[in-house]
C-alpha cells in the first residue's frame, strides 16, 4: 500500500473514531492513531529498535501497517464483540447481576453530571441502603 493510501486510512480513522469522554487529555488518536501519520512506512520506534540491538532478541524489526490499519478498522467497526461475544454469565455475575448495566447507565451520566450531582454520586455509594 503507498503512503498516501496509508494517511488517507489513518484520516479516515481519526474522523470515525468516537470522541473519549472520560479521558479527552489522552485519547486513542492522539496517542496511537497520529503518531502513525507523522511516522515513515515500516520504520520502527528508537527505543523498540535500540532495545532490540541490545537484547539481540530482535534482528529485523518492520512495521506491517496493512496490518495496522486493519486492525483499527477492525477495532473501529467493533468486530471483535460481534464475533465473538461475551455470554451472559460473564455480563451477568452471580454476585452482582446488575454491575455492568450500572455502570453502562452511570459512564453515560457522567460527562452530563454537574460537581454538585458528582458530590451527590459519591455521597450515594459510600452509604448503601438495601
Amino acid at each position: 500500500m503507498s503512503r498516501q493510501q496509508i494517511v488517507s486510512h489513518y484520516t479516515r480513522l481519526l474522523a470515525r473514531w468516537p470522541k473519549d469522554v472520560l479521558r479527552p487529555e489522552k485519547t486513542f488518536q492522539q496517542l496511537v492513531l497520529e503518531p502513525r501519520l507523522q511516522a515513515a512506512p515500516s520504520a520502527a520506534p528508537a527505543g523498540v529498535i535500540s532495545e532490540a540491538i541490545t537484547s539481540g532478541a530482535l534482528t529485523n524489526y518492520t512495521r506491517n501497517e496493512n496490518n495496522e490499519v486493519n486492525a483499527a478498522y477492525l477495532l473501529l467497526e467493533n468486530s471483535f464483540s460481534k464475533q465473538f461475544p461475551p455470554g451472559q454469565r460473564v455480563m451477568e455475575p452471580a454476585s452482582n447481576p446488575e454491575h455492568y448495566k450500572n455502570l453502562e447507565r452511570e459512564l453515560q451520566e457522567l460527562p452530563n453530571r454537574s460537581v454538585f450531582g458528582n458530590f451527590v454520586q459519591r455521597l450515594k455509594s459510600m452509604v448503601r441502603f438495601r
